[in-house]
């Protein structure tokens, strides 16, 4: 069992998934490592931060859960949640974009 077994649709979400999962953890660990001015309200940030990089590890083992016992239950459920804020932040654009338009 593995990812050759899972179907093509799968195969694709799991591949999209991965990648989305490991762009938004590197993203998180770049904030984590910018410089920033004395703020006091920073080691609330970082905390902040960490933890949301902890649930990004969550997912990204839940879909290596769902691509090894071939569950695309799982493989899909975690996909719609990391695609979730690409097409948030993609539909927003758009809407702006036809909003100044006028």
């Amino acid at each position: 069992m593995g990812f050759k077994d899972l179907r093509t649709p799968d195969r694709w979400m799991a591949s999209i998934t991965a990648v989305l999962l490991a762009g938004y953890f590197v993203f998180m660990v770049y904030t984590l490592a910018a410089p920033s001015a004395y703020d006091p309200q920073q080691g609330m940030a970082t905390g902040f931060i960490t933890f949301l990089a902890f649930v990004l590890l969550l997912f990204a083992g839940a879909l290596w859960f769902g691509v090894a016992r071939n569950h695309p239950w799982v493989i899909r459920t975690v996909f719609a949640i990391a695609i979730f804020p690409v097409l948030s932040q993609t539909a927003q654009e758009i809407f702006l974009l036809v909003h100044r338009a006028q």
